[in-house]
Order: C-alpha cells, then structure tokens, then sequence
C-alpha cells in the first residue's frame, strides 16, 4: 500500500513538474485548483489505472510519467511545425488522424521520438518481469481512487450543462481565456486551456457579442443579372502552393513560369494565411465565407466542427442566389475535414471526390495537378449553365518522404530530399495554373482563375524564418485585373470572395 502511495505522489509530481516547464507564467506560483487541478486529476487517475490493472507501483509510474513527457514532447513538436499547441478542437480530428495516420505520425512523432518510444517499450517488458505485484488491497484502494476521481470529474462535466451556466461563467470571469492558443498555454498550460477553452465554446461562443460562427441568413435577393453574360468562376486552393523563390535565394528564376505569366497579365500578391503547415480547413473557411478567424472566438480552432452542424453564409451561397451552379472537384476522401457535410452547408450543391478519379491519374500518392485540370476544364465545357467551380489539389501535400516519387516515369533525377520532391509538385502546380488558364480561353463562356496556397508546407529547409512574410502564401487572379495586368496586392483570406464576387458582376471582367 505505501509503495502504491508513493508512485501515486511521484506520478503527480512528475506530472506537475511538466505542466510547470510549458504554463510559462505559472512556473512560480503556488498551487491553483483551476490550473493544477486537471493535471492531479488525469495523472492521479492515470497512474491508479495502470496500477489496478498492473499491480505494479514502479511500472506505473514510469508509465504514467512517460506519457506526460510524450504528451509534452508531441505538443512541443506541433508547436514547432504548426507554431501552436495542441487545441481542445483537435480532438474534432481524432479519427481523422487514426484514419490518415500518413499525414500526421511523420511530422509528431519523428523518428527519435520513435526509437525513444521503442527503447521505453523494452524498459517497461523487463520491469514487467523483474517488478512484483502488490496485493488485493492496494489494486482496490486504486480502484476506489479512480472512482473518487471519475466523480470529480463528473461534477466538472456539470459545468457544461446549460443549467451550470452561471457558475462557468463566474469561473470564466476569475479564469478568463484570451483566445489565443499560445497566450493561453502559456498563462494555464494545455489541460487547464482545454478545459476553458471548452466552457467558453459551450457558454460563451455567439452570445452577448461574444464571437462564433453566425448562423445562416436567407441570402437576399442578389443584383438581377442575365446568365448569359456571366463569366465561369474557378477557384483554386493549391495544397501548400507558395513562392518558395521568397526564400530560396539560390531558387531558379524561371521554376514558375506559368505563375509569373498569370500575375504579369492578372494581379496578385502575397496571401495572409493565419496557419502555418496545417489546418488547410481555416484558410478554407475564411476563404469561402469572408469570415476572419479573428471573428470567430473558439470556432477559429476548427470552424468546420461548427459548420458541419448548419449552414453558413458563403460566397457560394450568393453565387447560387445569382444563377451559378456551384461544385467542389477534390480528388481525396470528402470526409476529410468533414467536407462531405460542410460543404453543402456552405453552399455548393455537387461535390466530386477521388472516387470520380481513376487509378493510373496519380502522381505520388494522390491525384495529380495534371488529372486534377483535365476533370474540371471537361467539367465546365459541360456546363451551359455559368459555374462557380472550387477545386482543392492534393498531389502536392505532405509528407514528402524519400522514395514517394520511386515510380514516377518523370521523376528519376529527383532527389529523395524533402524540398527536391516538394519542387518537383510545385512545378505541376504551376503546370495546371497554365492548363487552366488556357482551357478557359477555349470556353463557350467567359471565364476567370484565381488561384491560392491554403499553407506554406512543413519544409526542414524552411523552419527558421527569415523575414515577417515566412507564413504568407500567394494568390494570382487572372485575367481580370482589378488594378491594372501585374498589378500587386496584399490579401487576407477573408477578402478574396469579395474579389471573386466584383468578377462576378463584371467589374474589370475579360
């Protein structure tokens, strides 16, 4: 019973300890109930699981205390990458994650962490063997602990029911977040952030001028217009798609010569992403909604958690309300990010995914550019109807492993570094941008292409940044210039469906 005592105070601590070294601002500071409390609870109620399974008080322990270590190596890690922790809404992406495990183990659990991992494994089996259990008495004190804890725990699930509404709030107001994932990890570290952040999203998310998501408005009748003049709108995200020339000096001038072509004759600039690496879905959001992240309290973290759940006001809504026929062409899994739901609340009324794609249209692991432009320029010349066509890439995305371009026909001289094969992608991106802008000059109908990087992708070579627009992307819109063929302008993400919208109603159309 002491021993198991004893590992049940280290676990803790250790615990403790951790949470310390990342809440930066309460490294110093005595005891809190709020911000030390989830840690003793989950840590105490960990470390008493393992032992009432095991029996084993040193085993435990070391379990416990190393899942804490790899918990905050992992959020470290995304924090690195991502430049923010790990968020309360991310558990949004738990399946997604067990699903597409490709997309994620290689970045947050790198090969050390790994072999770390692997040599811990052997530790554990051999302090298995050697370590006795203790007796009937001590497993039953820890399951009785655990039902303490489980009961604490559900009196602090109370605090989301709606009838526990002004006790959250009060507790909001003496712990109030600020939003923000860095500031708050820092001030509460990650358990005490989930848990507020959560209160927050249930409690305080759209009410009393509190930002969120607003909820679908009937879109008013829009500017009468004659169908026939108006122009197709096709709307790139191109995955990871950046100058990459901004910060590879040694880059060679003409590796996007179908880019530079489009903004020499359209207008463009850099694209003020609010992401880095990841959550392509907050870029998208902005993008389709002219919604700033900012706006959005907690949704920001994952907005199409909320959107799945009911219409929102989108670009594509108003371009229904003029006569457009709406569609999404994303060659992957549409559950993905839960676009098979989100989108349609967004507006768009077909969505195609990589099932329309056959086999041999792939260039790596995904569906190429070139595939990718062949479908919709088919699709649209289809179309006798004006179209409003948001097509997401896939061929380029991450990670860039050695050896994903083994058996492509015209990859033999790439490098198997992360950046060679990143370039090689690029260079279709940039391939496609020129396809499209040709296939449409072909049309029956006017037509115009914006393009944009949803991110700037997750490159060893890129880790250190070198000037303010590292996280920056860019956007080209040809060819309707809106300030004259090469002009250059700034965007944010939420501004550029007002772009699209102006060509829609034929401001400086072609």
């Amino acid at each position: 019973m002491i021993l198991g005592l004893m590992g049940l105070l280290a676990a803790v601590a250790a615990s403790l300890l951790v949470h310390r070294v990342d809440a930066v601002a309460h490294r110093s500071k005595p005891l809190d109930a709020v911000i030390d409390g989830p840690v003793i609870i989950v840590s105490g109620m960990g470390y008493l699981g393992f032992l009432a399974v095991s029996g084993r008080p040193a085993f435990s322990l070391i379990l416990m205390a190393g899942g804490t270590v790899l918990l905050s190596v992992v959020n470290r890690l995304k924090h690195r990458l991502f430049r923010e922790p790990i968020v309360f809404l991310d558990a949004a992406l738990t399946l997604q994650v067990m699903r597409h495990p490709g997309f994620y183990v290689p970045y947050l659990f790198p090969a050390p962490v790994l072999a770390a991992g692997a040599v811990a494994a052997v530790v554990m089996a051999v302090l298995w063997g050697v370590e006795p259990p203790v007796d009937f008495s001590a497993r039953l004190a820890a399951v009785l602990g655990i039902a303490a804890g489980l009961a604490v725990c559900a009196l602090l699930a109370t605090l989301f029911f709606p009838a526990r509404r002004d006790a959250a709030l009060r507790l909001l107001k003496r712990y109030p977040p600020s939003l923000s994932a860095n500031a708050d990890f820092s001030r509460y570290g990650l358990l005490c952030s989930f848990f507020l952040h959560g209160l927050w999203h249930v409690h305080q998310r759209g009410q009393g001028g509190n930002p969120g998501i607003p909820r679908f408005q009937a879109t008013p009748a829009a500017v009468p217009a004659a169908t026939a003049n108006l122009p197709h709108l096709v709307l790139i995200q191109a995955e990871s798609f950046f100058d990459v020339r901004r910060h590879m000096p040694d880059a060679p001038a003409e590796l996007l010569p179908h880019y530079d072509r489009l903004r020499a004759e359209g207008t463009g600039g850099l694209f003020q992403v609010q992401t880095h690496g990841a959550y392509t879905m907050r870029t998208e959001f902005s993008v389709l909604t002219g919604l700033a992240l900012e706006t959005l309290g907690t949704d920001a973290f994952n907005p199409y958690f909320t959107a799945s759940r009911h219409r929102v006001d989108s670009l594509a809504w108003r371009l229904r309300a003029l006569g457009y026929r709406t569609a999404c062409i994303h060659p992957f899994f549409l559950s993905f990010f839960q676009r098979n739901r989100v989108l349609p609340n967004l507006g768009f009324e077909t969505l195609y995914g990589q099932e329309f794609f056959p086999g041999d249209s792939r260039c790596g692991p995904f569906v190429s550019d070139a595939a990718l432009s062949r479908f919709v320029l088919d699709w649209l010349a289809a179309s006798r109807e004006p179209a409003f066509v948001f097509v997401i890439t896939m061929e380029a995305h991450g990670p860039w492993k050695p050896g994903r371009l083994a058996h492509e026909p015209g990859a033999k001289d790439v490098a198997d570094r992360p950046m060679d094969i990143y370039l090689h992608h690029l260079r279709h991106t940039d391939a496609m941008f020129g396809t499209m802008a040709d296939g449409l000059c072909g049309l029956d109908r006017p037509a115009a292409l914006c393009a944009y990087g949803d991110h700037v992708g997750c490159l060893p070579a890129l880790h250190q940044p070198r000037d303010m627009g590292y996280a920056a992307t860019d956007w080209v819109l040809w060819p309707t210039p809106m300030a004259g063929a090469g002009s250059t302008r700034s965007l944010r993400p939420e501004e550029i469906g007002g772009v699209m919208w102006d060509v829609a109603l034929g401001k400086g159309r072609r």
